[in-house]
């Protein structure tokens, strides 16, 4: 399982287009090896309608739940069960 960081922002079919200008982006996905990861979490950043503008270049490789934060374990157990978990923090304006 890999935690792989991105930015991103939202394209115009996305509902949160007008509202948000971007968002963190965390990804954890199950999958055998960290370039194929790192497409899958491309894909499916595009596929809920955002650009991605950074993956960022450090990523986690996690080998059980004792290796995420209590408040991260319902993530990481969904990825088991679908294959991956996204979350987006969104922000409304630039730092």
């Amino acid at each position: 399982m890999y935690l792989i960081n991105a930015l991103a922002k939202p394209k115009k079919s996305s509902e949160h287009y007008d509202k948000v200008i971007g968002a963190y982006v965390s990804l954890y996905i199950d999958y055998k090896d960290i370039q194929g990861a790192l497409k899958l979490a491309n894909f499916y950043i595009k596929d809920e309608g955002w650009k991605v503008t950074e993956i960022e270049d450090e990523y986690f490789t996690l080998d059980s739940l004792d290796d995420v934060d209590e408040e991260q374990k319902e993530l990481y157990t969904e990825a088991l069960e679908y294959g991956y978990s996204i979350v987006f923090n969104c922000y409304e304006e630039e730092d």
